[in-house]
């Protein structure tokens, strides 16, 4: 079995913000405050919310990419990257988003060899549309991605599988994760269920922390 795994959401915890709120942001701020704040009164952040934010932005591919390379990423996110994979061990993303933005940032960040697993998402007239994969191992009704299935499958190909997130759909991830790192919503929702976690705000306090109590082997 390889040394260890670190498994890492993108949106919210990778990335400083979710893609999506950058989109309403920049693009329909009144319309999307709004739209989101109704949604989150009764539902969760899923992909009929994800198609609908996304499908009003109306940009080329190329207008859209160049608003993917600038996502900003959390404080210290590359050099992690870079200190996992130097300590031995392999870096996922799994993001209940779409691997069409995350792959094409981590090509322009030249970052080869970060596996991510999200979902598939195509593009055309303008708009990009999220298409998950029903008879994908890891789908899931509600977020149309299973993040628990994910890290299970993972488990059975390392000793030691580590978790960051930050929000809801990462819960029970962070849950089966030998440690949990959690910003945002996440660390009251563990704390909530009674589960140990690793509070923190960015992958520099990642770094000190397994610094100090010693990266997997």
């Amino acid at each position: 079995m390889k040394p260890f795994a670190f498994l890492s959401d993108f949106d919210g915890t990778l990335s400083e913000r979710d893609f999506y709120h950058l989109m309403i942001d920049k693009f329909f701020p009144e319309w999307g405050h709004q739209f989101y704040r109704d949604w989150k009164k009764t539902k969760k952040i899923d992909v009929e919310f994800l198609n609908t934010i996304f499908g009003r932005l109306n940009l080329t591919e190329e207008q859209l990419l160049e608003e993917i390379r600038n996502i900003p990423l959390t404080p210290g996110a590359i050099d992690f990257i870079h200190e996992v994979q130097a300590h031995g061990g392999d870096f996922f993303i799994v993001s209940a988003g779409t691997s069409w933005y995350i792959e094409r940032l981590m090509k322009a960040l030249d970052l080869p060899n970060v596996t991510v697993i999200s979902m598939p998402a195509v593009h055309e007239n303008g708009v990009l549309r999220i298409v998950p994969d029903t008879a994908n191992p890891f789908y899931s009704e509600i977020f149309g991605l299973d993040k628990r299935k994910v890290l299970e499958d993972i488990r059975q190909r390392y000793r030691t599988v580590l978790f960051a997130g930050d929000s809801e759909p990462d819960l029970e991830a962070g849950k089966a994760a030998d440690i949990v790192f959690a910003r945002g919503e996440l660390r009251e929702l563990l704390t909530r269920d009674g589960v140990h976690h690793v509070p923190v705000n960015n992958y520099h306090e990642i770094s000190d922390y397994l610094k100090e109590q010693g990266w997997p082997e």
